[in-house]
């Protein structure tokens, strides 16, 4: 199974030409609906909630059938998802709130998400969790798997092509 995480915020900047205006979330999006990514959400509901929150008033408000609909629509209401346990009291959690100490729980749960599942979990918050990659990297190394990793969009579509290869025809 091709496990990823996404946060909220690459769908969002899907919409917006200061951050996509080369494509390259739509492609990203594309490929791994392609090679059938599962989305990783946690026990809590965080995640899931977020994505309710946020993306479903943008997906009722579009008016057109172009690609942006079409993805949204399919991330937010058709791909397969893998709920992860999330334990808030375990040591994961305390390692990861240690770094991002900010009352941000669903920062956390992406997070915590990408270590449990050994996945990597594709963000462009730089204030939370890109900018700490390394302390959080190093605080959960013995608590997460080795392909657990927290990217930019624009890593991902480098490394994920040749993480998840489409399938053969």
């Amino acid at each position: 199974m091709k496990l990823i995480a996404i946060d909220t915020c690459v769908f969002e900047h899907l919409l917006n030409p200061q951050w996509n205006g080369d494509s390259h979330i739509d492609q990203l999006l594309c490929h791994l609906q392609k090679v059938e990514a599962c989305l990783c959400t946690d026990s809590n509901g965080r995640i899931p909630s977020e994505y309710d929150r946020i993306l479903r008033p943008i997906l009722q408000n579009r008016q057109d059938e172009g690609i942006i609909r079409y993805l949204l629509s399919y991330w937010l209401l058709y791909c397969p998802r893998n709920e992860i346990p999330v334990d808030e009291q375990d040591l994961r959690m305390a390692r990861i709130r240690a770094v991002i100490y900010e009352h941000e729980p669903e920062d956390r749960a992406f997070v915590y998400v990408a270590c449990a599942a050994d996945c990597k979990l594709v963000t462009n918050d730089e204030g939370h969790i890109l900018s700490r990659r390394g302390e959080l990297r190093k605080d959960t190394k013995k608590l997460r798997g080795d392909n657990s990793d927290f990217i930019s969009s624009r890593t991902a579509i480098a490394q994920l092509a040749n993480l998840f290869p489409p399938p053969s025809p």
